[in-house]
């Protein structure tokens, strides 16, 4: 897993998680056209307003990170995948508020039905898959955090959303 950061030019893009911090996980679906994102709703209590991917903090009965990431994708946009789903885990990262999040990648041919819980993402973003592959679109823009931020039709996507995307990307852009 953690051969995926040497594609990357420089491993201090990407934070991976060390010592002790919160599990969490988080799924990036990708398909042909486009990837999922969402925008978290305006009255959340944490990362209001901000572009993530579906997931969130595991909880006592999930039976391992991928079950929380399966979890929370069902939670936070409808869309269920089987326990057997293919899909590809990379290297955890870690936030500014002292999670590790384990994202997972998950490649499909088209994205599957999906809307989003009311609650909890205010809307669901069908980010390009050309955009997602394209590194130049990736920007360094604070070196000793790894804070990484890519802008799109008017939104900001930045910090561990924007380093799970540009990882994404190199490991898409090797197959």
């Amino acid at each position: 897993m953690d051969d995926y950061l040497n594609l990357l030019p420089e491993r201090s893009r990407y934070r991976p998680a060390t010592g002790d911090g919160r599990p969490a996980a988080v799924m990036l679906m990708v398909a042909p056209d486009h990837c999922m994102l969402i925008e978290r709703s305006r009255n959340a209590p944490n990362h209001a307003g901000q572009i993530g991917l579906p997931g969130g903090r595991a909880e006592d009965h999930d039976l391992d990170l991928w079950d929380t990431a399966r979890r929370e994708t069902m939670e936070e946009v409808h869309v269920h995948l089987d326990r057997n789903h293919d899909h590809l885990r990379m290297p955890a990262t870690m936030t500014g508020s002292g999670h590790h999040v384990h994202p997972f990648l998950v490649q499909m041919p088209r994205l599957p039905a999906h809307r989003p819980d009311r609650h909890e993402v205010e809307n669901i973003l069908l980010y390009p898959t050309n955009y997602l592959l394209d590194l130049q679109r990736y920007k360094l823009v604070a070196q000793e955090r790894g804070l990484v931020e890519t802008p799109w039709n008017g939104y900001h996507i930045w910090g561990t959303t924007a380093r799970i995307m540009f990882l994404a990307a190199h490991i898409l852009n090797q197959h």
